[in-house]
């Protein structure tokens, strides 16, 4: 196999699922406390493939499981209201263990006045696991959120957070971290009219072994979502952040911006559609790492069918990436056809992307290899054609029994062969529910 080629496919994680009949559940009746169990058994495949120069390798990782859960919440008639969730797995590579808890309290309108969330899970590998690279780990999080003042149509939120993430063994891409924050904004109430929110947040990590990539942050955002009577919506989020390095020699200070725009118009029988993303950096000290870069890539369409039956898209995709005299910078345009089903049997979407990316330091738009080994030598990058395929469906067989499948794939092919590259993945999952 000439060139570089790399190939990841996550083959399958089948999943059998058992949840315990209506006879089986504590207090499942309304205004009661109910207690549910379930159990998975399942396993995942991972193959990884690639070439460098004219060396073949492959590995791959299967790994056969077995879980067990339970989950317990409070009617939700009453002021005060929970929810807890706990499992546990074996694997043949893994341990892992999740537990999650939530309480809040409600005002006579049905709305959260206090919330206190935290979530804890861990996973240890076993000894002799294809994984034995990877440290043994632990993370949590806490929550708490208040309101201290509601109107008919709006609110106002305060609240904080705590996170660590702790390593058996640290190492430079396996940090131990600890952040705390805090957060302060209003919300619309209701479900008429326009849905927004807007929130500044000040936060401060710290990593242990590591001090001098510690930083602190100050962001603001904000998000309005609006549903059109005729059909129509917009939706836009944008967040910019402010972040301040510890030791800005090592990892800058820097500034960056994000903007989501999605907007659906009524148009010939269906919806004109158009999405655009922008993300910009831009660093107190540039460096051949951190460079001031800006990303700007959308979507313009048209989609036609019923929202509960089959529907069909087809636009134009484009991307461009600016970062100075980079030769990372580059132009990216193609051509996306989709087609998406809901409420039926068969439920899910598919969606193919076709199109070219040519990188600014091949003004020819070519690249050059070395005569022996195949590689480009003269540019970090070569231009290519792509491909981009992406699958999510679920298959109901029968009362209670579905098929889920996940699944991508995103070929390339580079005028510089050496540069050749696949990445993809596919998730299968039976899922029973009696």
């Amino acid at each position: 196999m000439p060139g570089r080629h790399l190939v990841l496919l996550f083959l399958a994680t089948g999943g059998l699922a058992v949840w315990p009949s209506g006879a089986a559940r504590a207090g499942a009746g309304a205004g009661q406390t109910a207690w549910n169990w379930d159990l998975t058994a399942g396993f995942d495949s991972f193959t990884h493939s690639y070439a460098l120069a004219n060396t073949d390798t492959s590995e791959t990782v299967t790994e056969f499981m077995t879980q067990a859960g339970f989950e317990g919440r409070s009617a939700n008639s009453g002021a005060s209201r929970w929810r807890v969730r706990g499992e546990a797995s074996a694997g043949t590579d893994l341990w892992r263990e999740r537990l999650e808890a939530d309480w809040r309290r409600v005002d006579h309108g049905g709305s959260t006045r206090v919330r206190a969330a935290g979530r804890l899970w861990g996973r240890q590998y076993r000894d002799d696991s294809d994984y034995a690279r990877s440290s043994n780990q632990v993370e949590g999080r806490g929550e708490l959120q208040v309101v201290p003042w509601a109107a008919r149509h709006a609110e106002l939120t305060a609240g904080g957070w705590g996170t660590f993430t702790g390593f058996a063994t640290p190492s430079p891409l396996e940090q131990n971290l600890r952040e705390f924050g805090a957060v302060v904004g209003a919300r619309s109430r209701g479900l008429t009219g326009p849905q927004w929110t807007v929130s500044l947040r000040r936060a401060a990590r710290s990593y242990p072994d590591s001090a001098a990539i510690d930083r602190k942050t100050w962001s603001l955002d904000g998000d309005v979502n609006h549903q059109a009577a005729n059909g129509g919506s917009v939706r836009l989020f944008h967040r910019s952040e402010r972040r301040l390095a510890a030791e800005p020699d090592v990892r800058p200070d820097a500034w960056s911006h994000w903007t989501d725009v999605a907007a659906a118009v009524p148009a010939l029988a269906g919806q004109a559609t158009v999405e655009i993303q922008s993300e910009s950096w831009r660093y107190g000290q540039p460096t051949e790492i951190y460079l001031d870069c800006w990303r700007l890539s959308g979507v313009l369409g048209y989609r036609r069918g019923d929202i509960l039956g089959p529907q069909w898209s087809l636009g134009l995709a484009g991307e461009r990436f600016e970062a100075g005299d980079s030769p990372e910078s580059y132009a990216q345009a193609g051509v996306r056809a989709g087609i998406e089903s809901l409420g039926g049997r068969l439920n899910g979407s598919l969606s193919v992307e076709y199109g070219r990316r040519d990188y600014a330091g091949n003004a020819a738009g070519e690249a050059t290899a070395d005569d022996v080994t195949g590689i480009a030598t003269d540019i970090p990058y070569s231009d290519f054609n792509y491909w981009k395929l992406w699958l999510l469906g679920e298959w109901r067989l029968g009362p209670g029994v579905s098929l889920q499948a996940m699944a991508s794939w995103e070929p390339e092919r580079h005028t510089a062969s050496a540069d050749d590259a696949s990445l993809g993945f596919t998730n299968l999952r039976l899922v029973w529910r009696p």
